[in-house]
């Protein structure tokens, strides 16, 4: 049976976590798929863009992660965070108190590479999926973040960055929470919604008409909006 390549497939294929035969079977993939062989670069880009925006950090202890091989990035930010990382979730502060339970425990967090006590509380919160829990979910997080914040009477910013299929949460006509978008922009004036101009581009190319959602900015592209936020001290968490 042939395998089907789901984006986590593809990216275990690019930290190299497959069987053999399953890496022989995606590298065919790859070579006979020009938009397989698109993802795979991306993600070697981002990987190799984040280690970028670590370099200069010294060494802390290590990072904690979830045992899970689900997103390709999370693996190499954590062999790169065992040298450069510090630990992830509660022990921030302020950012412990910030931060929903639910979300500080998941484990897929990329910390500031340089912080501060106000850079602590600067998030970016990468979607790139349109499946509906996690939609959700991320507007959850950014609502309870920017609240958490509010009480613990800290500053706090907050992205959401949405690319690939997560672009769909900020597509007019296409999100099933633009209501929602409305209200949580009309009472956080400090959380911005991001969509990846690669994505709205490549949206397009394949025939699809994109019309963004009023509350919603363009960046060039996902990556570069993550990275250089993170240079800046934000910490990213994807959902």
């Amino acid at each position: 049976m042939k395998m089907l390549i789901t984006d986590e497939t593809l990216n275990a294929f690019v930290d190299q976590q497959l069987t053999p035969s399953e890496m022989g079977e995606v590298f065919e993939a790859v070579k006979q798929d020009a938009e397989l062989a698109r993802r795979s670069c991306e993600i070697r880009q981002l990987k190799s863009l984040i280690k970028h925006a670590y370099d200069g950090v010294e060494p802390s202890r290590p990072a904690q992660w979830r045992n899970t091989r689900g997103w390709g990035m999370q693996a190499a930010a954590a062999a790169l965070l065992l040298g450069l990382g510090g630990l992830i979730g509660w022990s921030l502060r302020p950012m412990g108190s910030i931060l929903p339970a639910a979300l500080a425990q998941s484990g897929e967090f990329v910390p500031a590479a340089r912080q501060s006590e106000n850079e602590g509380n600067r998030f970016i919160l990468h979607l790139d999926t349109d499946k509906p829990d996690r939609m959700v979910a991320v507007l959850d997080y950014a609502d309870q973040i920017l609240d958490n914040a509010r009480k613990e009477g800290v500053q706090a910013e907050l992205e959401i960055v949405a690319n690939s299929y997560g672009l769909n949460l900020l597509r007019a006509g296409y999100t099933p929470h633009l209501d929602r978008i409305k209200a949580l922009s009309g009472k956080h004036a400090n959380l911005s919604f991001i969509a990846c101009g690669q994505t709205v581009a490549r949206f397009k190319r394949e025939g699809q008409e994109v019309t963004l959602i009023k509350q919603a900015k363009v960046a060039p592209s996902a990556i570069g909006e993550v990275v250089s936020k993170m240079k800046e001290g934000w910490t990213y968490i994807r959902v």
